[in-house]
């Protein structure tokens, strides 16, 4: 470092090779903090004001430095780079990126609120694990081309939920699984933009469009399945000469699996092409008759894949009795032979099979009846998610869908259970007639005070904020908020509060916004407070001037802040208004994805449908599709992905696909 004319100078050294990607600097009022044990330096970079949120960093070093330690003994490679800085940014358009030195985070992702949910814990304790796990798997082996971008992703996350797992000895990382990969996953792959993980790329214009949840939640699911087959202690050594073969270097999947091949007579590249190379999901079915059970699986796209896979099935008995049955899935169909004669069949019951499991209605009524009953965690939360998705598919009722949720929710003890059934009630209660949501409501909002988990009661708190319908709950939230009487609620929740009922309440829009803008300091959450509570104006020459103003790029610059504005524009209040906006933003799509960062276009295709259930909504979805026949597939993927819902309400999904 020297000085020069009132100028310094600073001379960086030659550093380890690196992919172009991965080049990045940030500028800015930054504060910094330091960390060594010894073993391990670091330095964290951030602009979070907030005391007692600035503490959280001693347990961010620590996960980093766990993180580094799991990685470096597994892989038998020392950190490969030479030094490791992170920088926490506010409006971050990513939940993190491993620029290697200088990996960047979300400040929300980091810095949580005072009573954050188990959740919120295990999601940054994830979120630290897997860019850490990326200075290994992406840049010290890089993919050799975008299409394999995936490969950096799966790793990413698998081994991120390998880091966790010694760091939450407590809680049902099978569960835990669940409940992030394989809800993710089927969020997009049970729809008719359904994705292979491996998709072709032309070229690089549209390698951001190759992301989302198939690759960053499928693909884990399918490696896990992998290691399965082979062992871990075989797949672990593969691993090491992938790592020590490519050091530094491009490598490809087919190079892995011909590594992994090599020392494993599993055959890897035909499972590899069921798994990476097709899409969709499998649909999966049981039927006990004539001394046997027959479990099949079809493909809903009918290409004729057929995925291989092992998970378990629970019979139960007349009498109470049940049999646990292991169910190898190498083909169409198999045939297990019985002793007794079940009235339920219970698939999935170990959490290890990915597909839709359809329930037969028997099945099904008793499971809505009795899942609060079965003691396994891990067979009682994929119970739910099987019921999940049969009401989904439309052979459950949200009547008799919310009627368990509620029933069953109060007794729930596990925490990661009771939060997941809290997040979806909203999703169940916009579809009740108002007179059953209004009823709904009223148990959810008793339920956030009585339940025994402060988690369970907070996620209750946060669903009813956005689904509220009532005129008396809206009342009731308004209090909450004129008078902070919440305290699990943190500042964003009270500024989601705001808008809620500013929506709700047009008389008091100005008031609402003046008082909660009075009540945030930091500065950069004011700036945010600033650009979206314009979305929530009662005035519709004003929301119509916002959205066209979403046309300049310069106006989506922050894109989590552009896509909560677009969201509210867009919120199921304004689904009448708001249908015009639907033809227009997915016009816009191709302008959002020239510009934008790689997660946007999807974003922006999610928040611009999520609030519309209408025909009007639907209609102009098809109208879209139908007038650009030549769409690029990789976008259109995107769009059916986010109307999903409309699809679900409007037209049968067998006809979708």
């Amino acid at each position: 470092m020297e000085s020069r004319g009132g100028r310094t100078f600073v001379r960086f050294g030659q550093t380890e090779p690196l992919s172009t990607y991965l080049f990045a600097f940030v500028a800015g009022k930054f504060s910094q903090q330091t960390y060594d044990d010894g073993k391990h330096r670091f330095s964290a970079y951030y602009r979070e004001t907030d005391s007692d949120k600035v503490k959280q960093l001693d347990d961010v070093f620590r996960e980093v430095a766990a993180s580094l330690e799991w990685l470096e003994a597994y892989t038998g490679i020392p950190y490969p780079f030479a030094k490791y800085d992170f920088i926490i940014l506010p409006g971050f358009q990513f939940g993190g990126m491993e620029h290697t030195g200088a990996t960047f985070y979300n400040d929300s992702r980091i810095f949580l609120n005072k009573y954050a949910t188990l959740d919120e814990k295990l999601s940054r304790s994830e979120l630290i694990a897997h860019e850490t796990a990326h200075m290994w798997f992406g840049d010290l082996v890089t993919m050799e081309w975008f299409n394999d971008v995936w490969t950096k992703e799966v790793f990413a996350n698998h081994y991120a939920a390998c880091i966790c797992e010694p760091l939450f000895p407590d809680i049902n990382h099978r569960l835990n699984r669940m409940k992030n990969f394989y809800n993710a996953s089927l969020s997009e792959d049970r729809t008719p933009g359904s994705n292979p993980i491996r998709q072709p790329l032309a070229n690089m214009s549209s390698a951001g469009l190759v992301y989302g949840n198939i690759i960053y939640n499928k693909a884990p699911v399918m490696m896990e399945k992998m290691v399965e087959l082979m062992g871990e202690e075989e797949f672990r050594e593969g691993i090491r000469i992938y790592l020590k073969r490519f050091s530094y270097a491009n490598a490809t999947w087919d190079d892995l699996i011909q590594i992994l091949d090599s020392i494993s007579p599993v055959d890897l590249a035909q499972f590899s092409d069921a798994w990476v190379n097709r899409r969709g999901v499998p649909h999966i079915s049981a039927k006990a008759d004539g001394g046997m059970l027959t479990v099949t699986q079809t493909d809903p796209f009918k290409s004729g894949t057929l995925w291989p896979q092992s998970f378990r099935i629970t019979l139960v008995g007349d009498a109470g009795q049940q049999r646990n049955v292991e169910v190898k899935m190498t083909g169409a169909a198999v045939s297990i032979p019985l002793d007794f004669r079940p009235l339920y069949i219970l698939p999935n019951t170990d959490g290890k099979g990915y597909g839709c499991f359809l329930l037969d209605k028997a099945t099904a009524a008793w499971l809505l009846a009795n899942w609060q009953t079965i003691g396994d965690e891990t067979a009682r939360y994929a119970s739910l998610m099987n019921l999940r998705e049969n009401y989904l598919l439309g052979r459950i009722t949200a009547s008799d869908w919310n009627r368990s949720i509620t029933d069953g929710l109060l007794s729930e003890k596990n925490e990661l259970i009771a939060t997941a059934l809290a997040a979806n009630v909203a999703e169940v209660m916009r579809e009740l007639p108002a007179e059953d949501a209004a009823a709904a409501e009223k148990k959810y909002w008793e339920m956030s005070h009585a339940h025994a988990l402060p988690s369970c009661r907070l996620q209750l708190l946060r669903s009813l904020i956005p689904a509220m319908r009532s005129t008396a709950m809206t009342d009731t939230l308004y209090g909450v908020w004129e008078r902070q009487t919440e305290p699990l609620l943190s500042e964003n929740d009270y500024t989601t509060l705001s808008y809620e009922l500013a929506l709700r309440m047009p008389g008091q829009y100005s008031r609402i916004l003046e008082i909660q803008r009075k009540r945030i300091e930091n500065p950069d959450r004011l700036r945010q407070f600033d650009f979206i509570s314009r979305a929530v104006n009662p005035d519709t020459g004003a929301l119509d001037s916002l959205f066209a103003s979403l046309k300049d790029k310069d106006n989506r610059r922050i894109e989590p802040w552009t896509a909560t504005v677009l969201g509210y524009l867009n919120h199921p209040l304004r689904e009448a208004h708001a249908v015009k906006y639907i033809y227009p933003g997915l016009d816009l799509l191709q302008e959002v994805q020239r510009t934008g960062d790689i997660f946007f276009p999807s974003n922006w295709a999610k928040v611009l449908l999520r609030g519309h259930h209408s025909k009007e909504a639907y209609d102009e979805v098809e109208r879209f599709l139908n007038n650009h026949p030549d769409y690029p597939q990789l976008l259109k993927n995107k769009v059916l992905q986010a109307a999903y819902s409309l699809f679900r309400l409007h037209r049968p999904v067998a006809e979708a696909l």
